[in-house]
């Protein structure tokens, strides 16, 4: 049953995917019907558009168009009431997705519009919804359906695989998949979150406490530092972590792309699915290292207590000139670090109510977080006087200063990622360093320009 608003909760869903045994029922009919059913209704609603607006009248328009002793549109075979109003809004869905499109594309110009305008679709292929009414008797290894079978409605029992998702998620209505041979039941879980009111509000409050994240795109992927201000500006680094065993991932990347760049020497062409089965082995790896990247960060941030989780605002990466495993591996490497910060912003906020933003990376490495002068960057810690004076290069695992700061550059650069999240609240926030067992409050740390609006998890 789906939950209802609540005050002071919001409601947070998403996807629980069970497989389905089937013992050789087949429910391509059901299917077939659904998508029929979808068909006819989105014909309905083409024709008459105006049933669109009213958003609690749906049902009451096109069900008054296609029922009745004399309807305007027979319906083209008899289906349970909600099974057909799943295919009305499925319908109502499709039909708001095309206009859309055609309205963006009515309004460019002529010389950006393509040569012919978005067509409405003229078949479907939607996996049946099944509202309250076509369920019941779900245990949690087994569920009665109501199916079609031989052009008839009857009730059904499938068992099926589920797992434990925890006893705060609810179900709602499933969705019977068809995909690849397999029958998969997705069901809609929903959770109550407490409302935070959002990052302004979260920001406001004393001893806040965020993680900050720098992302590489090898080596140690993420470096994570936890920061603590107080009502003063004053910032405290508590803890830091960086996520091991990214290294083996990319140089697996690389060995295989370097076979599929190799293969495709040998043929001289490449079809319409080239090496898929090497492509989705590196799309299975790709998925599971950010699902791992992104749990080993939730956790450390949860463990320390932060409200907030901060990331760089990167979305214009793209890979440099070169051969094809090169640029194939960097353009992963983008998708990964995107897909990271995803699974963060949703998975945090789901589990723990730890929101999530992203802010303007300006200078962000260039510039040490104690004291906020240019740095050197390279592979070592000391530097001569030349390398000192030389122009800001990018790249190298370490950083130094002439007033003597070293260390880090992933560290330093997640630092300032923090500084520059807090300089939100405050106007020149200040990292407090330790040393030789005082504590000594350093150099406001120039934050920059960052008026960037934050992606907020939740």
């Amino acid at each position: 049953m789906a939950l209802t608003r609540k005050k002071g909760y919001s409601i947070e869903s998403k996807t629980a995917r069970f497989t389905l045994k089937r013992d050789g029922i087949d429910l391509d009919e059901t299917k077939e019907a659904f998508n029929e059913l979808v068909s006819f209704y989105f014909a309905v609603v083409a024709t008459h558009p105006e049933g669109t607006v009213k958003v609690n009248e749906y049902y009451k328009v096109y069900e008054g168009l296609t029922l009745g002793e004399k309807p305007q549109y027979p319906l083209p075979f008899d289906a349970p009431s909600v099974f057909r109003r799943a295919a009305i809004k499925k319908a109502i869905g499709a039909y708001k997705s095309w206009k859309t499109q055609y309205d963006k594309w009515s309004v460019r110009p002529p010389r950006h519009r393509s040569h012919r305008p978005p067509v409405q679709p003229r078949s479907f292929n939607f996996n049946p919804v099944f509202y309250a009414g076509m369920w019941k008797e779900d245990t949690g290894d087994s569920i009665m359906l109501k199916v079609r079978r031989d052009r008839a409605w009857i009730w059904m029992k499938f068992q099926y695989q589920s797992y434990d998702f925890g006893a705060e998620w609810v179900k709602a209505s499933p969705t019977v998949t068809l995909k690849g041979g397999q029958a998969y039941l997705d069901f809609t879980i929903e959770k109550y979150i407490p409302a935070t009111g959002g990052l302004k509000t979260v920001i406001g409050q004393s001893d806040l406490r965020i993680c900050s994240v720098d992302l590489d795109l090898d080596g140690h992927i993420a470096t994570c530092t936890v920061l603590e201000c107080n009502d003063n500006g004053v910032v405290h680094e508590i803890s830091r972590m960086t996520v091991p065993g990214h290294t083996a991932h990319v140089r697996r990347r690389k060995r295989t792309l370097g076979r599929i760049a190799r293969k495709m020497n040998q043929t001289g062409s490449v079809d319409k699915g080239f090496a898929s089965t090497i492509f989705a082995k590196i799309s299975r790896r790709e998925r599971n290292e950010g699902f791992r990247i992104s749990n080993e960060i939730i956790e450390f941030a949860h463990r320390h207590g932060c409200q907030v989780i901060v990331f760089e605002h990167l979305g214009n990466l793209k890979p440099k000139r070169g051969k094809y495993s090169r640029r194939s591996n960097q353009k992963r490497a983008y998708w990964l670090k995107g897909k990271i910060v995803d699974h963060v912003r949703r998975i945090a906020y789901q589990r723990y109510v730890i929101l999530t933003a992203r802010v303007n990376p300006k200078n962000t490495s260039r510039l040490c977080a104690v004291n906020g002068v240019e740095v050197w960057r390279g592979n070592h810690y000391l530097p001569t006087l030349l390398e000192l004076c030389q122009p800001y290069e990018y790249g190298g695992k370490c950083f130094a200063t002439v007033t003597g700061q070293r260390g880090s550059s992933a560290l330093n650069a997640a630092r300032n990622i923090g500084l520059r999240f807090l300089s939100r609240r405050f106007v020149m926030p200040a990292l407090a360093v330790k040393k030789a067992g005082n504590v000594r409050k350093a150099k406001s740390v120039k934050t920059g320009c960052d008026r960037v609006a934050s992606k907020v998890g939740g």
